[in-house]
């Protein structure tokens, strides 16, 4: 069944129903708020179903469309994997993969009982022929068939280390992603993952070149950005509660226990400076994991080529080849 995923698609099967547009923006600024400036009492929202409802409304919508750019991102291929979503909330990123493939194998994991009933909710409406299971806590592992992948979408910053290796180790996830927000307090914990997965055998494919030790780590950190475009509906929810969905940070970090996998090849653009007149300056991650500032050259681009370099996004891959007797710092682009 194919949906368009915005406002009007999922009102019916919400379980609070709001009497005016005002109210729902007003539900929405409620938890905004919260998440911005009262992160002691963050999970107090799932309490409400007029909150879990709004969440569904504006965070549910609004990063649905994070799902294709982040499988494009790291050409990620899921059909023969069993889907666990890790602390997700009404269904968010499953709903986005039922989108792409309604015969998808999934198990949500969810504490929250209102998210669990808005995620049933949404699911068995929209998707009814679906082989989704939700639970309240993982509980008996079932016997694995298939290889398993586990995606913590905005889960992993509301959990423990421990608490994440634990499932992650209960589960003997292959592959494991972690869509988390694009924050410097976010990093800390993914770069502690990051440690105690690669000492377990798994290797990083995204973001990092480099399998060795991060060097942002001391003083310093990364995120990336994806660019969506949201729904009519959800655009106009957007613009009423004054926020941008449309250039969205995020912490994404993918890994894998397949060593045929491949890791990088080239470049990861780690921020983009303030354009010059003669070339773009970025910083890249490289072999190593080392950090270098790069000015990428404008010379021998064409106007469109040099238009799509000025769009590049931290977390991009980008292909360079260095200019001799520059020590590093000048780069022409190989796109």
């Amino acid at each position: 069944m194919a949906i368009c995923m915005d406002l009007s698609d999922i009102k019916p099967y919400l379980i609070h129903s709001f009497s005016s547009e005002a109210e729902l923006v007003r539900e929405i600024e409620k938890i905004s708020y919260r998440f911005n400036f009262e992160r002691e009492a963050i999970n107090e929202y799932v309490e409400s179903e007029a909150s879990v409802a709004a969440y569904t409304c504006f965070y549910g919508l609004t990063n649905i469309p994070k799902w294709k750019a982040v499988r494009d991102k790291i050409s990620l291929t899921i059909e023969k994997l069993e889907i666990w979503d890790i602390g997700s909330g009404p269904g968010t990123f499953s709903l986005a993969i039922l989108q792409d493939n309604p015969q998808q194998k999934i198990r949500l994991i969810e504490s929250s009982s209102l998210m669990r009933q808005q995620a049933r909710q949404l699911i068995q409406a929209l998707f009814p022929a679906s082989d989704v299971e939700i639970l309240s806590s993982l509980g008996q592992v079932p016997q694995k068939s298939s290889k398993r992948l586990g995606l913590f979408g905005h889960s992993a910053n509301e959990m423990s280390v421990e608490e994440i290796t634990q499932l992650i180790e209960r589960l003997e996830l292959d592959q494991i992603l972690f869509i988390e927000p694009g924050t410097s307090t976010y990093f800390k914990k993914a770069i502690e993952l990051r440690s105690r997965l690669l000492q377990k055998g798994y290797r990083i494919l995204f973001p990092c070149p480099d399998q060795a030790d991060c060097t942002l780590a001391k003083n310093d950190w990364c995120h990336q950005y994806i660019q969506v475009r949201q729904r009519a509906e959800v655009e106009r929810l957007s613009q009423l509660v004054r926020k941008d969905r449309r250039l969205l940070p995020l912490t994404l970090h993918y890994f894998c226990k397949d060593k045929s996998h491949q890791t990088l090849l080239g470049y990861r653009v780690i921020r983009v400076k303030k354009p010059l007149k003669y070339a773009q300056p970025v910083v890249i991650c490289t072999e190593g994991n080392q950090t270098l500032t790069v000015e990428v050259l404008f010379k021998g681009l064409t106007t469109a080529q040099k238009k799509t370099l000025q769009k590049t996004l931290a977390g991009d891959a980008i292909s360079l080849e260095f200019v001799a007797g520059t020590d590093q710092r000048k780069a022409l682009w190989r796109p």
